[in-house]
């Protein structure tokens, strides 16, 4: 499931380059709202994949993540980012906005 959003041009998008950002989840899981939330916030463009009872979707979100198989999964240009409190680290340290090719 993709979420289409129009946001701010960032200097990757406007280079042609804009950011892949994916992410997997499952419907209700907290953590994933609050992920999906915090990239909403800085109107980026994401492609969801919930995974709810799909063993071998996680399986294979566990194989990109290095083993990890706790949801949300963030990768951002296939750099596996962890997972909603990492991507909160990286926002509150500014790395977030460099991941996804942005000025701070």
């Amino acid at each position: 499931m993709a979420h289409s959003k129009i946001g701010q041009e960032s200097s990757a998008s406007a280079a042609g380059n804009p950011p892949k950002v994916e992410i997997y989840t499952w419907q209700f899981c907290p953590y994933c709202i609050r992920a999906k939330a915090l990239l909403d916030r800085k109107e980026v463009v994401y492609s969801e994949y919930r995974i709810d009872g799909d063993d071998e979707a996680r399986r294979q979100m566990a194989i990109r993540a290095a083993g990890r198989t706790s949801v949300p999964q963030v990768f951002i240009n296939n750099r596996a980012v962890g997972g909603c409190d990492d991507l909160y680290a990286f926002e509150r340290s500014g790395e977030l906005n460099a991941l996804l090719g942005r000025q701070a």
